[in-house]
C-alpha cells in the first residue's frame, strides 16, 4: 500500500487546493462568512434590568436562546458572582434569572427578533 501526497501532507481527507489559488480564496471567504454567522449572526446586545450587564442574545426558537457573556457582565451580575464566590463554576448556572426575565421581555418587546434556526440576518447566505 503507498501512502499518497495527501496522507503525506497532513489530513488525509483535506483536499489541497495549493494549486488553485482561487478556489482557495473561495473557501477563505465562505469560512470567515460562516465564522461571522456562526458567531456573531444575528446577535443582539441586550442590558440587564437589574444589574445593567450587557450580554448578546440570538433567540433561534420558542425554547431556544443563545446568551454570550462578557468578562465584564460575568463580574456585574449578582447571581454569577455568587456562584462564583462559593467556588462554583457559573457555566454550569443555565443563565441568571434576570437576565432570562430581561432577555424575554426583550423578545416580547421586540428587542430581540424572533428569528428561526435558519434565518440569516446579515445575508450571509
Amino acid at each position: 500500500m503507498t501512502v499518497d501526497a495527501s496522507r503525506a501532507s497532513g489530513w488525509a481527507k483535506a483536499p489541497d487546493y495549493s494549486a488553485d489559488p482561487e478556489r482557495l480564496s473561495t473557501i477563505a471567504a465562505a469560512t470567515a462568512r460562516d465564522r461571522r454567522h456562526y458567531l456573531a449572526g444575528g446577535l443582539t446586545e441586550i442590558e440587564c434590568r437589574t444589574c445593567h450587564a450587557c450580554v448578546m442574545v440570538k433567540k433561534t426558537s420558542p425554547h431556544h436562546t443563545s446568551v454570550q457573556w462578557t468578562d465584564d457582565a460575568l463580574d456585574r451580575c449578582d447571581e454569577i458572582s455568587k456562584i462564583r464566590a462559593e467556588g462554583g463554576n457559573p457555566a454550569m448556572l443555565p443563565t441568571c434569572p434576570r437576565m432570562s426575565a430581561t432577555i424575554e421581555h426583550g423578545v416580547a418587546e421586540g428587542i430581540v427578533p424572533r428569528q428561526s434556526p435558519d434565518a440569516d440576518p446579515e445575508g450571509y447566505w
